[in-house]
């Protein structure tokens, strides 16, 4: 039987077996008992469950027993020196236990038929086997057939996707569906439907919620909309932007190579369009100011930058990667956004003329 098969019977058959017991109510306390080698985990680790939850515990030779609230919106972590599994609060007891492959750890529900946690558990299963389905092919290919290679991977994308399609439709009113739809990275007008049909419950939870967040972000500082200002240590973005001036806005850190690789081109552009009509400023994402400043000073940087801004730049504006270069109007429109490369003096040329 095929991967994407084996998900679908199993996301349809347990769909139908909750279904039948909707009507039971679900324990408000979720037992997580560890059952792991002394040898092979630290004596503490952590666990977390969204918002809900994040406490450190003592473990005595891998065991331990605690008390956690019961919640199939959220996504839990127990994380032991580098030992981590998620997991889904579910009302059903559950047990932290090496995995078949000796080298993880897993949770399973005392309970299957009736827990969240063991379709969670069973996605990561039939996830792994077709990942590792897909790398034997490969091997078996080889490096010189690439029209091959591309079919597996072009197969196994076909098979996660379905995977992944079938367990959002199935789950739509517990955690698992929020965070397929986090793996599936659809276009926002269907992010928008999909996450307008997950329950009140999993809508409020924190996959869904940045989800949410994220698109609202997008919609917000769209082509055609007006920039969406914000001020780090007494600097603002409006500090440079809605001056009566074109301005490119590069967001972009020191470690990040794609990013240094985009300025000697900026610097071409800069040096070719900059005065009273256009400028650009660079604004430093998770990054150490100081490295922020000593990269820049190395690869030549003339322009002004916003330091030190961490995530905050990046959520509002909805940039999921960087580089990201933005070309903002005069009156602080943006223009476009994702500019690279040759397509960014092309973009600046249709408003500004060259100055030298």
């Amino acid at each position: 039987m095929n991967t994407n098969m084996k998900i679908n019977r199993f996301f349809l058959a347990a769909a139908a077996v909750l279904a039948v017991g909707c009507g039971q109510k679900s324990s408000p306390v979720t037992v997580l008992t560890g059952a792991l080698p002394g040898d092979k985990v630290p004596s503490s680790a952590n666990i977390r469950i969204g918002d809900l939850l994040d406490t450190t515990i003592t473990m005595t030779d891998g065991t331990f027993t605690i008390e956690l609230p019961t919640s199939t919106a959220e996504l839990g972590t127990f994380d032991a020196g580098g030992y981590i599994a998620s997991f889904v609060a579910d009302g059903t007891d559950l047990t932290v236990r090496m995995a078949a492959d000796g080298r993880n750890v897993e949770v399973v529900s005392s309970d299957p038929d009736n827990s969240v946690n063991e379709r969670l558990r069973a996605y990561y299963n039939e996830y792994s086997a077709c990942m590792d389905s897909s790398m034997a092919k490969a091997r078996a290919v080889g490096n010189t057939d690439r029209e091959a290679a591309r079919a597996i991977y072009a197969e196994m994308n076909a098979t996660v996707r379905d995977m992944q399609e079938t367990a959002f439709e199935a789950n739509k009113d517990n955690v698992l569906g929020a965070l397929m739809l986090q793996y599936l990275r659809v276009d926002d007008s269907r992010l928008d439907s999909m996450l307008a049909v997950l329950s009140p419950e999993v809508r409020g939870g924190g996959i869904a919620r940045g989800l949410q967040s994220a698109l609202d972000a997008k919609k917000a500082t769209a082509e055609g909309r007006m920039f969406t200002d914000f001020e780090i240590d007494g600097v603002k973005l409006s500090d440079y932007v809605g001056k009566g001036k074109y301005v490119l806005v590069d967001f972009w850190a020191s470690w990040c190579g794609p990013c240094k690789k985009e300025i000697p081109t900026l610097i071409k552009v800069y040096d070719k369009y900059a005065g009273e009509n256009f400028g650009i400023v660079s604004v430093a994402v998770n990054d150490d100011p100081s490295a922020s400043v000593d990269t820049a000073k190395a690869y030549g940087v003339k322009w002004e930058q916003i330091l030190n801004t961490g995530r905050t730049a990046t959520g509002l504006y909805a940039i999921s990667g960087i580089p990201h270069i933005i070309l903002m109007g005069p009156d602080g429109s943006i223009l476009k956004r994702g500019l690279r490369g040759d397509a960014i003096e092309a973009e600046v040329a249709k408003y500004v003329k060259p100055v030298r």
